[in-house]
């Protein structure tokens, strides 16, 4: 018979500090990963609720690349900052391609807000060839 996850919480509770990433951990990484993309996904200017939402539309940046690079990653960061309350500590970094593909990735780090502790998260994201954003 297994024993619920709850349970073997309460027999060892030094398994629940060891930092394991339990299923509560994963679902909110997955909703925070739900949110990064739909983020992403919006254009800066299209929520008339809220103009400041979103990063900078990369098609229109392609003519002031490199610098862009780091327009488009400090828009990230602030947008998570501001809109994405469950991770501090965010940081975003380019990732130079090792391929000929135009393709520009970030990594972006940063702690996830738990009940009682922090845990590292890490996505990335990939401009594809039709400039969206997609974060893994």
């Amino acid at each position: 018979m297994a024993i619920h996850p709850l349970r073997s919480r309460l027999r060892e509770p030094t398994l629940a500090q060891e930092g394991t990433f339990g299923d509560n951990d994963r679902a909110l990484r997955d909703a925070i990963l739900a949110h990064l993309r739909a983020m992403c996904s919006t254009r800066i200017g299209t929520m008339l609720t809220r103009p400041d939402y979103g990063v900078p539309d990369v098609s229109e940046m392609v003519h002031s690349f490199p610098a862009a690079l780091d327009t488009l990653a400090r828009s990230i960061k602030e947008t998570i900052e501001k809109y994405e309350p469950r991770l501090t500590r965010v940081r975003v970094r380019h990732i130079p391609s090792e391929t000929t593909e135009l393709v520009v990735r970030f990594e972006i780090t940063a702690a996830m807000v738990l009940a009682d502790h922090t845990s590292p998260v890490r996505f990335e994201t990939r401009t594809d060839a039709s400039r969206r954003i997609e974060i893994v």
